[in-house]
């Protein structure tokens, strides 16, 4: 917006002058082609900025992901063992059936 001001202001004092020639012509189309090539190149900066982040992100979040499928197989990997133990301890005492043990 600051850019504009100043543009305008110019292109108006231009086209009071008389006609003008064709280099300020020329140099005024040559600064709104560059000014806009400015503001293109920026916008396609920051949305390869935010693509970047936002694969990023998701990377972040399928990691995690994975890192907790690898505890929950461990944690039942744990339990299985866990009951397994129980089991055998049982079936060393009696009956195997849970609250049911011969031990005396």
């Amino acid at each position: 917006m600051h850019k504009i001001i100043p543009l305008l202001i110019f292109l108006s004092l231009t086209a009071c002058g008389g006609g003008g020639s064709d280099a300020v012509e020329t140099a005024v189309t040559d600064a709104a082609t560059k000014q806009a090539e400015d503001a293109a190149t920026a916008a396609a900066t920051a949305a390869a900025t935010k693509a970047a982040e936002d694969a990023a992100a998701t990377a972040a979040a399928l990691k995690v992901a994975e890192e907790q499928a690898v505890a929950l197989a461990a944690a039942a990997t744990l339990q299985d063992a866990a009951n397994q133990a129980q089991q055998t301890a049982l079936q060393k005492f009696g009956t195997g059936k849970f609250g049911q043990s011969t031990f005396q």
